[in-house]
């Protein structure tokens, strides 16, 4: 089954701590706001890199290459990362 419209959770997670980390960097958001906004971002980051990262690493180890429900081998999505 192929999904046109899907969006890989990986990518999607990275783009919403761009954002995080976009509000962060606004002079317009008061600076303790930006402070938090930049923990929230050094969080999810920190989770990402520990849990997500490490997945597709041990994927590619096992040399695991079916792709995701978004058609994304966890090869290409590494390289995406």
């Amino acid at each position: 089954m192929k999904f046109e419209h899907v969006t890989d959770r990986e990518i999607s997670w990275l783009a919403f701590d761009q954002r995080v980390l976009e509000l962060a960097e606004d002079a317009a958001v008061p600076l303790l706001e930006r402070l938090r906004f930049l923990a929230i971002f050094s969080s999810n980051l920190d989770e990402f890199f520990m849990v997500r990262v490490a997945t597709l690493m041990s994927k590619i180890e096992n040399q695991i290459t079916a792709p995701n429900v978004a058609g994304i081998t966890p090869q290409d999505l590494m390289g995406q990362i």
